[in-house]
This record gives C-alpha cells, sequence and structure tokens, in this order.
C-alpha cells in the first residue's frame, strides 16, 4: 500500500475536479490545494476509514502540507505493524 497514493485519492475525494499534478508532497492545504480546515478533517475521517487508524485532531492542525499527513500515517501504521 503506498500511503502517498490513499492521501491523494482521498484529497481527490474531497476536492472533486482538482487537478491532481497539484497534489505533491510538497503541496500545502490551504494554499496550494484549496483545503480548508473542515475539507481538512473531511479527508483525515475518509483515511481513519480506509487505513483503519485514528488520526487526532490536535495533529491535524499542525499539519499544513500532504508530505507531513503521509509522514504521520506512515508512522501510525509502523507503530500499528510492529
Amino acid at each position: 500500500m503506498n500511503v502517498f497514493d490513499e492521501v491523494k485519492e482521498a484529497i481527490c475525494r474531497i476536492q472533486p475536479g482538482i487537478d491532481e499534478s497539484r497534489i505533491t508532497p510538497e503541496a500545502l492545504f490551504k494554499d496550494d490545494l484549496e483545503i480548508d480546515s473542515l475539507s481538512k478533517v473531511e479527508m483525515a475521517l475518509a483515511l481513519e476509514e480506509k487505513l483503519d487508524l485514528n488520526l487526532q485532531d490536535v495533529e491535524l492542525n499542525d499539519i499544513k502540507s500532504v508530505g507531513q499527513v503521509v509522514a504521520l500515517i506512515e508512522s501510525r501504521l509502523k507503530v500499528r505493524n510492529a
């Protein structure tokens, strides 16, 4: 499973019609992808359901880029699978 691809898929679900080439690890949710805090929560919920994990609101508030959420999820999966 590729976590980046899962995040990209979740972003596409909450932002229908988004140019997928804009979704890169460096892309900022607010500035580059026009994802507000509500949409970020919707994305997190979709990822939690798909990947069977729990992302805390406090953690999400600090996340600004696609790469940061990918890193968070990868670290959660490592802990869970250890």
